[in-house]
């Protein structure tokens, strides 16, 4: 760690002074320097002049130019990261293998930050997971090496490893070589649960995937596609991507065990979500997870990655078949999948209720190679259809007089404290969480919301909920509002006495409004589960960053 602290400062001090020599060249060569180039003169065909008058009015100009001109959005640099590394666990000769999921926003040449998910993958820990943020530092070194060192803050557990209280930290440093499409890179990681037995360095190998995207406004709405992205309008494309809520029904195969030997006599519910893009017209990548509610496994949860095609089956592109095949992790409530890693290959079937909406079923069948769980299952997914948009040639062509309309969008870091929490044995004892939420804002009063948290203090290491529900904003009064939420979802694992894992979660805030993209919010609340005996106050606070995206 004091190695890690020195080769931070010294590449701070070695980035400072990089930029001072950059200024000062570039403040000379316009000061000193003078360039005669030779032009060659080609005549146009003059257009028709109109002739105003401007009334003596110098400003009329001025006024012209503001008028026509719109703010193009802001191309986001983003990246999206895959790792792999194995830890040693306290028990001798045990190891557990963890892979990663990272979403991060480049907030300026060399800082990054966002959303990572972690997953056992091999060993003996199936269940476990993380979530948190992570934050890093790059240095380019070469033309293709660059220097990453960063850490990462999570919450969670699982798996009945020895994670404490559930506080996760990661510090890494490391190199990567950039393919311009992709970077590859090796980190010496730390991870540490300062409140638990886990402690281990490690060896990642890290794969990081470029790409850009825009964030505008708010107030950006119903304009040309020429007025949002400028000249830059000719050589962007379409990809469409939807957010679902997802419904499944497994029915384990008589194989099937728990971590006690014990077979499944009933069928099991989850709900989740799943996030896809289409990277051309018709191949999509899948992100989606998913916990227990039904079926006496809570804590059961899952974490997927996939890729699959779409294959319009009408003219009018209404029905299409959706093959697809996705790898992750899974595990926990006592279910049998091994170090975790699983993989699925499903058939859907959707149909297009709007332009806006579509209804997805599907069926398939779900394994864990490494455990004793297989099972069939069918699904039913209510998917919003969104748009993205990117600065290639694969998607559906771009015009300049197309309409584009801001989808609004909130993302709320927060913690909450859960006072009096209900454990299994009939105890209680006070707990902490971290997490984040996602808003689809459906008007100036309403939203959608999806919401994952895990506990990272309180002795409940390994408990984590999921939701998703609705909220209402009340009006604004000098900067202040209240709002309500409701919210259904699944949690469970840590000793916390959840039952099925179904969970119901009411609350009522006040929100302080900073400025047009940053709020803060305070909530309090109660936790509620269907058949456990968790029946708790909830007190929330947290942050709000208001964004749009184009459609």
């Amino acid at each position: 760690m004091r190695l890690f602290l020195y080769i931070f400062l010294i590449s701070q001090l070695l980035n400072f002074l990089d930029v001072f020599a950059q200024k000062v060249i570039k403040d000379s060569s316009q000061i000193n320097s003078v360039k005669w180039e030779k032009v060659e003169e080609k005549s146009k065909p003059l257009k028709k002049i109109i002739w105003r008058s401007y009334n003596n009015d110098e400003s009329y100009f001025e006024n012209e130019i503001l008028k026509n001109k719109t703010e193009p959005p802001i191309w986001r640099n983003r990246i999206l990261r895959f790792s792999f590394e194995e830890i040693d666990m306290p028990d001798a000769g045990e190891y557990m293998g963890l892979y990663s999921i990272g979403a991060y926003d480049r907030l300026n040449p060399w800082l990054y930050g966002g959303i990572t998910l972690y997953g056992a993958a091999t060993g003996s820990r199936g269940g476990f997971f993380t979530g948190g943020y992570t934050l890093g530092l790059e240095r380019k070194l070469t033309d293709n090496w660059i220097l990453d060192a960063g850490g990462y803050v999570g919450a969670g557990g699982g798996g009945a490893a020895a994670q404490g209280g559930g506080l996760m930290i990661r510090p890494h440093i490391g190199l990567k070589y950039d393919f311009n499409w992709s970077a590859l890179g090796l980190n010496y990681s730390y991870v540490d649960f300062p409140n638990g037995e886990i402690s281990s360095d490690a060896i990642a190998l890290s794969l990081d995937i470029p790409f850009t995207s825009p964030t505008l406004n708010w107030e950006d709405d119903d304009l040309t596609a020429a007025d949002y992205f400028g000249v830059d309008s000719n050589y962007l494309s379409r990809h469409r991507s939807h957010l679902a809520a997802r419904v499944r029904a497994y029915y384990p195969s008589s194989d099937s065990k728990t971590t006690s030997g014990g077979s499944f006599d009933d069928s099991l519910g989850l709900i989740g979500v799943d996030y896809t893009y289409f990277l051309d017209n018709n191949w999509f990548a899948t992100f989606e997870t998913a916990g227990a509610v039904l079926g006496g496994v809570g804590g059961y949860a899952e974490l997927l990655a996939g890729i699959g095609y779409r294959l319009p089956l009408t003219n009018n592109d209404r029905l299409a078949l959706l093959p697809v095949l996705t790898i992750g992790g899974a595990g926990g409530g006592e279910v049998e999948t091994g170090g975790g890693f699983v993989a699925r290959a499903n058939l859907g079937l959707e149909y297009l209720l709007s332009p806006d909406l579509s209804m997805i079923i599907d069926g398939g069948y779900f394994t864990a190679p490494d455990g004793n769980f297989d099972t069939p299952y069918v699904g039913f997914n209510l998917a919003y259809i969104m748009e993205s948009f990117a600065q290639d040639q694969k998607g559906a062509p771009l015009r300049e007089t197309d309409l584009i309309q801001t989808t609004k969008w909130r993302f709320r870091p927060a913690h909450q404290w859960y006072f009096d929490a209900q454990r299994k044995g009939g105890s209680t004892r006070d707990m902490q969480l971290l997490g984040g939420k996602i808003d689809w804002m459906g008007g100036d009063w309403w939203y959608l919301t999806g919401q994952g948290l895990s506990a990272y203090e309180g002795g409940a290491g390994g408990y984590s909920e999921g939701h998703w529900g609705i909220g209402v904003l009340g009006p604004s009064w000098n900067n202040w509002n209240l709002y309500g939420e409701m919210l259904i979802g699944a949690g469970g694992g840590g000793g916390v006495d959840s039952g099925s894992a179904l969970l119901y979660k009411p609350s009522i805030g006040l929100e302080y409004h900073l400025n047009d993209d940053f709020s803060l919010q305070t909530a309090i609340g109660k936790v509620i589960s269907k058949e456990g005996n968790l029946d708790a106050n909830t007190f929330d606070v947290g942050l709000v960053w208001r964004f749009g995206t184009p459609k």
